[in-house]
């Protein structure tokens, strides 16, 4: 029996799930770069275009100070453009 179909399937899943993985850690890669403060994954949302991130009060006012350049190098990098970070 031929389990091709499936197996393409299921690759469609994985190439997302990875897909989203990779951004969320370009974009720790970007903060940490332009910022020197390190992210966990897990605390960073992609909306759309929209980053969100769940951080304490200090390191948000930190990392919205660095936004424009943050999104520049993410844009740069990244094929979605991104517009805000919240």
């Amino acid at each position: 029996m031929d389990y091709q179909h499936i197996k393409n399937f299921l690759d469609k899943f994985k190439n997302i799930l990875f897909e989203k993985e990779e951004k969320i850690k370009l974009i720790s890669l970007s903060i940490k770069k332009n910022t020197q403060i390190e992210i966990e994954n897990k605390n960073i949302k992609i909306n759309g275009t929209n980053i969100q991130i769940k951080a304490s009060p200090l390191v948000k006012g930190e990392i919205l100070i660095k936004k424009e350049d943050i999104l520049k190098d993410l844009n740069s990098v990244s094929s979605l453009l991104y517009k805000d970070i919240r």
